[in-house]
């Protein structure tokens, strides 16, 4: 790959040498064929070269080109050679594929409107001033039989089949072209690398990517270079062995190699083969098979451009066969005479042949479309797979955090807590320790209780961070077998305050039976951070009440909780509790952990004092 890349780089600035050389092959193989020279068919053969030419760079005058050739062959009186009329086919198409890749959205739309319109033109010089001629039968309309305007009309049919599908290539050409633009998108494909940088700028905004050229892997690509050239060697043994059946049965093979790779190249070339089947008088062929194959191709592999092509043609395909099919029936059967009672006998059979014809090619079309929407709801499938295993891992990843943020609100609590008694205690004693000794011992006492204490608090915290499956958090339940503190555990922290220099009075009006374990816990911890912050930031010289109270009935079974303390002068202490000029960790917590518990919690002064005030609903609510 990285050496077809640097090849495709090399030649990148030789890429306008190809339509010229193309040009310069048609009218060689005008000498080659030994055709005799004539003014007029070497002029139309001169334009309809520089078509083929120009056809990259000056797409408008290419396409002016064509018709001027045509215009051309259509006034002069002599018709030419059946050899030039296949080149002067083969200039027209090759125009039409360039004009539609590198031209603008306008003339695009121009260049098809000219390729239906070519297709008459070029059937009539083919037919009527050509050398294909058909059986002269039927009534005369106008001086030629109506068998010669059936066959008119069936080769205009096929030409526009062939011009129209010429266009749709180069279409496509410029929509994947346009889908790449960037650095390096050249190197994509050959194909679309030949039919890069074109005259105009191609723009589209189609939100379905375009996919001429698809990528494949080898193990895919020999598969089917396998697959086709088992398909021709069947063909070549179970159907005729002529000159033209072999072309045939090779385009088709062609075009079941190329049917995953590139499903429109591959409808392209069997509208091409199935033209030139008919063309030269076959019936059907076991190579036929491969117009099946190739439709499954474009509606399981193609874009929507092409699944739309696709089923177009299954259409479109099964008149035209219905037609040729019964007309050279009508043929063999000797219907000369279209005005007779046969003729409903010819339109029975064109009928029956249409509904059998789209009813084999429409079937292999949506086979294909079938499998195309079970391989995207496999995909789908698969995606949402991963999304929802993207999701629970992000979930666990949640309720990791949630795990985490709670046993570090804990430990905030514990040693918030545990280090402002035995900071109180420690100033206590050394002020006291000349005035009252055995208050030292007593301060001692209670900084090696309170210490002990929060090292078990601590070390159960730190236990719960090992477990590698963090337990459900709602509520604050801890994991882990060691005890949580509950309200029954107040009074010891009560105490500790207390010891700590802050006088507190404790009112219980509830026996709290109707809280949780999740519910208890709450309210310890926030009483105990509500006494910690009165402790740290408060006046201590005033004391600190806590209210324990069942909740009123409107609000339903629950607990208030209640905590006042007064605050310090701010003037003095500008970071004190009560002026909230600095928010920590505390408030947050203590409203969080109502909020995981079920209930609210408000925090702010009152005059002089800062009162807590929390709910916590009861285990049944």
């Amino acid at each position: 790959m990285p050496s077809r890349r640097r090849l495709l780089s090399a030649l990148a600035p030789y890429r306008w040498v190809l339509e010229p050389a193309l040009a310069v092959a048609l009218f060689g193989a005008w000498f080659v064929t030994g055709l005799p020279f004539e003014l007029a068919a070497a002029l139309a053969l001169v334009f309809y070269c520089g078509a083929v030419a120009l056809s990259r760079i000056l797409p408008a005058v290419s396409l002016a080109l064509v018709w001027v050739a045509v215009l051309l062959e259509l006034t002069e009186q002599e018709s030419a050679h059946g050899a030039f009329r296949v080149i002067a086919a083969i200039a027209v198409v090759t125009a039409l594929v360039g004009v539609a890749a590198h031209s603008g959205r306008v003339l695009r739309w121009v260049d098809f409107a000219s390729a239906i319109l070519l297709a008459p033109a070029m059937a009539y010089l083919f037919t009527v001033r050509g050398e294909l001629k058909f059986p002269q039968f039927g009534p005369v309309i106008g001086g030629y039989y109506t068998s010669q305007g059936i066959g008119f009309l069936l080769m205009s049919l096929l030409l526009a089949v062939i011009f129209v599908a010429g266009w749709l290539l180069g279409f496509l050409v410029a929509r994947q072209r346009a889908a790449q633009a960037g650095p390096g998108s050249d190197g994509s494909s050959v194909l679309v690398w030949l039919a890069s940088s074109g005259g105009a700028e191609v723009v589209e905004d189609d939100p379905d990517r375009a996919q001429l050229v698809r990528r494949l892997t080898r193990t895919q690509l020999t598969a089917d270079i396998i697959g086709a050239v088992v398909f021709e060697v069947f063909c070549l043994v179970v159907g005729e062995q002529d000159r033209t059946a072999f072309v045939v049965i090779t385009v088709f093979a062609v075009a079941v190699a190329l049917r995953r790779m590139s499903p429109a190249v591959a409808l392209s070339l069997a509208w091409l083969a199935a033209v030139v089947q008919m063309t030269t008088g076959h019936s059907i062929l076991v190579s036929d098979l491969g117009v099946l194959i190739v439709l499954y191709a474009t509606a399981a592999y193609g874009d929507r451009i092409v699944r739309a092509a696709g089923l177009i043609s299954a259409g479109l395909g099964a008149l035209v066969a219905a037609l040729y099919l019964t007309v050279t029936a009508a043929v063999a059967q000797g219907y000369y005479d279209l005005l007779s009672s046969a003729i409903a006998s010819v339109a029975l059979q064109f009928a029956f042949l249409f509904v059998v014809s789209v009813t084999v090619l429409g079937l292999s079309w949506v086979l294909g479309l079938l499998v195309r929407t079970w391989r995207n709801a496999r995909v789908a499938r698969r995606a949402r797979q991963a999304a929802e295993l993207d999701r629970d891992r992000a979930v666990e990843d949640v309720v990791v955090e949630q795990e985490r943020t709670r046993i570090a609100r804990d430990m905030h609590d514990v040693v918030a807590h545990s280090l402002a008694v035995v900071i109180a205690q420690a100033d206590g004693a050394r002020y006291a320790r000349h005035s009252d000794p055995d208050a030292v011992d007593e301060a001692l006492s209670t900084i090696a209780s309170t210490a002990r204490s929060a090292l078990g608090d601590v070390r159960v915290l730190l236990a719960e961070l090992r477990q590698s499956h963090p337990a459900d958090s709602a509520g604050g339940a801890s994991g882990h077998d060691g005890p949580q503190p509950s309200l029954a555990d107040l009074d010891q922290t009560v105490e500790h305050i207390r010891s700590a220099g802050l006088d507190v009075t404790l009112e219980r009006t509830t026996t709290g039976e109707a809280l949780g374990s999740a519910q208890q816990l709450a309210a310890f911890r926030i009483v105990q951070e509500a006494l910690t912050n009165a402790l740290r930031h408060g006046d201590t010289a005033h004391p600190a009440s806590v209210v324990l109270a069942d909740a009123p009935e409107e609000r339903g079974q629950g607990l208030i909780i209640t905590v006042r303390n007064t605050m310090r002068d701010t003037t003095v202490e500008p970071t004190t509790t009560g002026s909230l000029s600095r928010i920590g960790h505390g408030l947050p917590g203590m409203r969080e952990r109502a909020s995981l518990a079920g209930g609210s919690l408000t925090a702010g002064p009152d005059g002089q004092e800062f009162v807590v005030s929390a709910f916590l609903p009861g285990a049944a609510a």
